[in-house]
């Protein structure tokens, strides 16, 4: 009776009595305000794209470049544009970012309206190639990234702006007359006063959710004036801002009024932004590659042209 009595004892204290008089010591529970050591697991790229999306490696708002086959609307962007990429869409959320997603989705404008779409069905079709670029900048943290994905949110189940691939064309043959005549294409397609559409063309949406994102931060003097100017991949749009220096001259007031009449004025400029003017932008970093299975790592525009079909 006393030797159950002191093994139970013991017991209670974390040892194990062993029968013949040994007793072993149960391993110490980790104490959970010690920072336990990480164990590295080692990156091997190209990487297969399962590992890749149970990954960290996806933030909201990153930039989603697809190449589709057998789309008619993404072969004419191509054609007008000259570009190897037809789609473009936004990192919505991952597994990673937000409890209750199984999947990684992204929110794009495709032919049937706005909507979210799994980035798995954009890996189903073998013939696909897709490309990451993000914005990486010291203020574009998480709070602003969620707020460039909400408000395109906002948009789910508008339409399919048709129109804005003819406007593409229209811009390049515009660009031709300019080169001739010397006018200058933003300013002869906005005295048209054509009406702001209320659809988008993919790679439309992703600019004016940047552009509608920074002039909220900039309204609420979170952000400076100076900060739209990093967010219009247009560049058309763009250089019709002044510098990011010379908007110091500019009183607070002055400058959000400007901001606010460029955004109104060139709407219909940036809402025609293609996926080629997200390939050559050089505001945002290439990141990755995937393409049969796998993801690489890539950090220029002629790495991403190796891995593109003719």
């Amino acid at each position: 009776m006393k030797r159950h009595l002191v093994a139970a004892s013991l017991t209670l204290l974390g040892m194990t009595f062993v029968a013949g008089s040994t007793l072993a010591v149960a391993p110490p529970a980790p104490d959970p305000l010690v920072e336990q050591e990480t164990v590295q697991v080692e990156e091997v790229w190209p990487m297969p794209v399962e590992d890749f999306l149970a990954g960290d490696y996806l933030k909201r708002a990153d930039i989603v470049l697809t190449r589709r086959a057998w789309d008619p609307s993404s072969w004419a962007i191509r054609w007008a544009t000259g570009s190897k990429f037809s789609h473009a869409a936004l990192v919505f959320t991952t597994p990673l970012l937000e409890p209750g997603y199984t999947d990684t989705f992204v929110i794009e404008a495709g032919t049937s309206g706005v909507d979210l779409t799994n980035i798995r069905d954009y890996i189903a079709d073998k013939n696909s190639v897709i490309a990451i670029k993000r914005m990486n900048t010291d203020w574009f943290d998480d709070a602003k990234q969620s707020r460039v994905r909400g408000l395109l949110l906002d948009h789910i189940k508008a339409g399919y702006n048709y129109w804005a691939i003819g406007q593409i064309a229209e811009y390049l043959w515009f660009g031709v007359q300019r080169s001739l005549s010397g006018d200058d294409t933003a300013d002869v397609l906005d005295e048209k006063d054509r009406d702001a559409p209320r659809d988008y063309i993919c790679s439309g949406l992703v600019q004016i959710g940047f552009v509608d994102a920074v002039i909220e931060y900039i309204k609420s003097d979170e952000l400076p004036p100076q900060t739209i100017n990093q967010v219009v991949f247009h560049d058309v749009a763009a250089s019709r801002l002044p510098s990011e220096e010379d908007w110091g001259y500019a009183t607070n007031e002055d400058a959000k009024a400007s901001i606010l009449a460029f955004r109104n004025r060139y709407r219909t400029t940036l809402e025609s932004l293609t996926p080629e003017d997200l390939v050559q932008s050089k505001k945002l970093d290439w990141l990755y590659l995937i393409k049969d299975g796998l993801v690489y790592k890539v950090s220029t525009t002629e790495e991403v042209d190796k891995f593109m079909p003719e």
